[in-house]
């Protein structure tokens, strides 16, 4: 398998909302502003190739600087992005390029007082303006009375073409002063930069290792709108959004190399923290949605950045965490339990960031040993940073840990409990069942052992299966309820290296590392077979590519 395969992976550039992806079958320019809620997914266009006025089928070779299509006689059309939204385009050998609007009800086309033309992309809110140095773009459309149907840029020549498209909602830009070459080699060269700031490949992996820098620096959108800062999206392809816990995963794999940014992931989302403390499910730079949020996983993940990089939690970052976290922790200790003595709840599977899991499976409330697990390492850290309030969060901490090992913990391990049936422990066989290793020796030696030995019944050659695949539960692309997934991996990778189990702990991130370089960055992977399911280039899956392959004994 090709890991960089442009009918797989978006084509994108840091800080940039234009994108150019597979859907459906077809590719697409697209904006990946606005969420992924939208039925359009951000569709501009649709991108064909054109030989003597026909489409042509072409193959696509995508670097982090150029996406390029070459067909069968020899023609090539090459198309990079350069300053804010424009898409620069090149072609020769008699290869034209088709750009169509995907025809929402009042697209049309027009040309200016200035004598340029304009397609207007209504549904889109955007307008795309076609430019050339090189060649013609011909623009067409059949007017309907108050739209245009097939609206169409082409852009070609005898002897190639060179041009641009820009994408803005209003005033358009000044005309490009780079090339596409131009454009091609500055992309790449930023791209250089960010990847050097990363720990370097494992022998043999560097084309697993290129892929996972590529989506975590392409997959940046810029501070516009309800974002108020540079964020990562979970991908330009189908998941244009940062949901609440996924933000956590993709600052571990830029800590280190990209501080800054790192931290930015954590903010996008408090900065639409709720004044409750509740944190959105999900953020974009349209909005937020509240109709579920997600674990309090950034206590763990800000004490393992801590610890591999300390001083990385700044005074500055620690006013923040302190003021963000402990809004969300007091959220989870009030809304989700009835009072002290209660274990808080989730109220819906996605609450829990495994959607559809076995231990939702007659529904909600559901007590998880994962979130009290979190929330302690919440209250851990903000003892650590407000010593103010130190006493308090350790109070918190302790209390929770008794009610984790008093209400969800016996000689068999760890289960869950539904409100509606509160005298059942379900111990199941999902993965969520390991998440309190991560509390290290708070946890009883007998029943930390026993969780270790269990383990073995969820590692396949691949990685850990969130569902084991002896349960009768375990569907192979069934979401949370088998497939591989990465924030799962490293939650018990670390779990595992709390409890000293090392040697497990290093098995764990080496397959799951190898299964990356043999599948790429997937959104979740068959945990029997290794292959990639849904989204194919997901930026948390590249972070903790990145972290864990960065990790002593993770090699081949």
């Amino acid at each position: 398998m090709t890991l960089f395969d442009a009918t797989r992976i978006a084509f994108s550039r840091r800080g940039r909302f234009l994108t150019l992806s597979m859907l459906d079958g077809a590719l697409w320019l697209r904006s990946v502003r606005g969420g992924d809620l939208r039925p359009s997914l951000g569709r501009l266009a649709r991108v064909t190739f054109e030989r003597d006025g026909a489409a042509v089928p072409v193959r696509l070779t995508l670097t982090p600087g150029c996406l390029t299509a070459t067909d069968t006689a020899g023609g090539e059309v090459r198309l990079a992005i350069g300053a804010g939204e424009r898409l620069h385009v090149a072609g020769r050998g008699g290869l034209a390029l088709a750009l169509g609007l995907q025809g929402s009800r009042y697209d049309y086309a027009f040309r200016t007082a200035q004598g340029e033309d304009c397609l207007v992309a209504a549904y889109e809110n955007i307008r795309l303006m076609p430019r050339v140095v090189q060649g013609a773009v011909a623009v067409t459309g059949a007017w309907r009375r108050d739209r245009a149907d097939d609206v169409t840029a082409r852009f070609s020549g005898p002897a190639g073409f060179e041009g641009t498209v820009d994408l803005f909602a209003v005033t358009p830009p000044p005309p490009a002063a780079d090339t596409t070459a131009m454009a091609t080699a500055d992309a790449a060269q930023e791209f250089a930069a960010f990847r050097a700031r990363l720990a370097p490949p494992r022998p043999g992996a560097d084309e697993a290792h290129r892929l996972a820098a590529y989506v975590l620096w392409a997959n940046v959108v810029p501070a516009e709108g309800a974002l108020a800062a540079p964020a990562v999206f979970m991908s330009k392809g189908t998941m244009i959004n940062i949901w609440s816990w996924d933000n956590a995963f993709s600052a571990l794999g830029l800590a280190g190399a990209d501080d800054d940014l790192a931290f930015d992931q954590f903010m996008a989302i408090w900065a639409r923290q709720d004044p409750s403390g509740m944190l959105p499910d999900f953020v974009h730079d349209g909005g937020a949605s509240f109709a579920f949020t997600k674990p309090p996983v950034h206590g763990w993940a800000l004490l393992l950045i801590e610890e591999g990089l300390p001083g990385w939690i700044t005074p500055g970052r620690a006013r923040a965490i302190v003021a963000h976290l402990g809004a969300q922790v007091r959220w989870w200790l009030t809304a989700t339990r009835a009072g002290p003595d209660d274990l808080p709840s989730y109220p819906h599977g996605n609450d829990s960031g495994w959607d559809n899991a076995s231990f939702f499976d007659r529904g909600g409330p559901v007590l998880s040993p994962d979130l009290p697990t979190f929330l302690i390492l919440c209250c851990d850290l903000l003892a650590r940073l407000d010593p103010a309030q130190a006493a308090h969060w350790q109070a918190e901490s302790a209390g929770l840990c008794a009610l984790l090992l008093g209400r969800l913990a016996d000689a068999q391990g760890f289960g869950t409990r539904r409100l509606a049936t509160p005298g059942t422990l379900d111990h199941g066989q999902s993965l969520i069942r390991f998440m309190p290793l991560l509390l290290g020796t708070r946890l009883p030696r007998p029943l930390a052992q026993r969780l270790v030995a269990d383990v073995a019944g969820h590692l396949t050659d691949w990685g850990p299966a969130t569902e084991a695949p002896a349960s009768p539960f375990y569907e192979a692309d069934g979401y949370w309820r088998g497939p591989i997934w990465a924030p799962t991996t490293a939650l018990l990778w670390d779990g595992l290296r709390r409890q000293g189990e090392h040697a497990l702990a290093r098995e764990v991130a080496a397959r799951f590392c190898r299964l990356c370089e043999t599948s790429g960055m997937a959104e979740n992977f068959d945990a029997l077979t290794g292959a990639p399911l849904r989204e194919q280039g997901f930026a948390w899956t590249a972070a903790v590519y990145l972290l864990l392959s960065a990790m002593p004994g993770a090699g081949p």
